[in-house]
């Protein structure tokens, strides 16, 4: 069987004989990286549209699949998404092989487990309007593949993230979403917590940004579908409404305690005045503040 792309030898690092030469080759590989998101844009946009589409629904929930590196990356990620963009915990899982353990300790074998992923798919039921990613940077990790597969065959719509094209070629055959990143081989040769592990993070970066800039939960650049849930979060909350509405101090923070701690129907409120007309007008509007801004033809007549 033929080694992953992850498993080659860089030659350039492996000739690398001091710390300062290694840096440089670190420096260089950063294009790579680069270029592979590049590579896979559509991918990616394609990726943050079904999370959009998934959250925006009235159940549907994203579940994430991966062993090691990749399962540290996405629970990295989707745990961010609750204090960032308001998304509960029901809507967003994040399952790693080898359980939650694994999250700061190997489990050795965790990833060859195929019947333990098909148990977790299980006790977690996905369904026609869940979306199932699996990331396996080399392709080989059974418990993502099997996974994948018992949530295809569930229903849900599965996307696979690989640095490794023959992985990516063969699921690409089974309705699934590929994504590949084409970082190559390694500065130490398997490590994919390298060039792997950092396209990896940034792909899921970008993808969740772009969802929540779909869903409205971002608007000029601010978290503004945040919950102030410390004393950090409530200055930001206030100041968001403040720039966002052209309001003062108090005016934000009146408008905050109205909505009970709510940024959009806040400064929606403040642009038209109104209480019932705020809710009113976001529920028209999917939640975006965009189409409410007062010089986009607002009107609260």
């Amino acid at each position: 069987m033929k080694d992953p792309e992850t498993e080659a030898i860089d030659a350039a690092a492996a000739a690398a004989t001091d710390p300062l030469q290694l840096w440089n080759h670190f420096e260089q590989q950063e294009s790579v990286v680069q270029e592979a998101l590049t590579a896979a844009r559509d991918g990616i946009l394609e990726l943050a549209s079904r999370m959009a589409a998934t959250l925006a629904s009235e159940y549907g929930r994203v579940i994430g699949l991966g062993a090691g590196t990749s399962g540290r990356l996405l629970a990295l990620d989707m745990a961010e998404w609750g204090p960032t963009f308001s998304v509960p915990p029901t809507r967003r899982q994040a399952l790693i092989a080898g359980g939650d353990a694994a999250l700061t300790t190997p489990i050795e074998g965790a990833e060859d487990d195929g019947e333990d992923a098909r148990r977790r798919i299980r006790q977690v039921t996905p369904v026609n309007g869940d979306l199932v990613i699996g990331i396996s940077a080399s392709g080989s990790a059974t418990w993502v593949r099997v996974g994948l597969e018992e949530a295809r065959l569930a229903g849900a719509q599965t996307v696979f993230v690989t640095c490794d094209g023959a992985a990516a070629a063969t699921r690409s055959e089974q309705d699934t979403l590929c994504i590949l990143l084409e970082t190559g081989a390694e500065p130490v040769a398997g490590s994919t917590r390298l060039k792997a592990a950092t396209a990896t993070h940034r792909l899921l970066q970008r993808a969740s940004t772009i969802c929540a800039l779909h869903n409205g939960w971002i608007y000029r650049g601010r978290m503004v579908a945040m919950r102030g849930t410390n004393t950090k979060l409530r200055r930001r909350a206030v100041r968001m409404v403040m720039e966002l509405a052209d309001a003062d101090e108090k005016s934000a923070v009146d408008a905050i305690s109205l909505f009970d701690g709510d940024i959009r129907h806040s400064v929606a409120y403040l642009w038209c005045g109104d209480q019932e007309m705020a809710k009113r007008l976001l529920i028209e509007s999917a939640g975006h503040l965009g189409p409410l801004q007062p010089n986009s033809g607002f009107s609260s007549e």
